[in-house]
């Protein structure tokens, strides 16, 4: 349903700005203008009529791109070595135990961008008892052109460093290292 309303507004805008230019050659047979000048006004109009849809996809994706080369990534503060016990088998911290003692907060701001339709994401692993911070992770989300926001609002891109947010997993594997065992530990 969604795709038959989308072609039939994109009818409806091509004839329109059909109808638009023909109507400006007409107004200036009538007005006796140079056709030059009516080729001109045309041509403007047909300019118009192309990137009112488009203006903003080139330079929102480009902001975008340059968000996330020098803004996204993991910021880690302070590492912390925890035992063996704290990892999954597969190596990869276990956040659910480590949540006993360490928090994890993110925080979306919708209208980081708005002309660029950008979100960002800020999340956080902090000390639970000393309220330390640990690390950062900041990822961005990309809506597309204004067209595509309000079209496919729940499909934006994130940062290609990070597929699916996986940027605010990766941080714990940053922050918690295994404890390395002395030598009298193991001996």
């Amino acid at each position: 349903m969604i795709a038959l309303a989308l072609l039939f507004a994109l009818i409806v805008y091509g004839v329109l700005s059909w109808s638009v230019i023909r109507a400006l050659g007409w107004l200036g047979r009538v007005c006796v203008l140079p056709s030059s000048s009516t080729r001109a006004l045309q041509g403007i109009t047909l300019a118009a009529v192309v990137l009112l849809p488009t203006w903003d996809i080139i330079p929102s994706r480009l902001y975008f791109e340059h968000l996330c080369e020098t803004e996204a990534g993991i910021k880690v503060f302070r590492t912390v070595e925890v035992d063996q016990s704290y990892f999954r088998p597969d190596g990869v911290p276990d956040d659910k135990k480590l949540l006993d003692r360490y928090v994890q907060s993110s925080k979306w701001n919708r209208d980081f961008s708005s002309w660029a339709h950008i979100t960002k994401i800020e999340g956080a692993i902090q000390d639970r008892e000393t309220g330390e911070l640990l690390g950062t992770a900041t990822d961005y989300l990309y809506g597309g052109g204004w067209i595509n926001s309000r079209i496919a609002p729940m499909s934006p891109t994130t940062c290609p460093n990070y597929p699916n947010h996986s940027i605010h997993s990766s941080i714990w594997a940053e922050v918690f290292k295994l404890k390395r065992l002395r030598k009298s530990e193991g001996a």
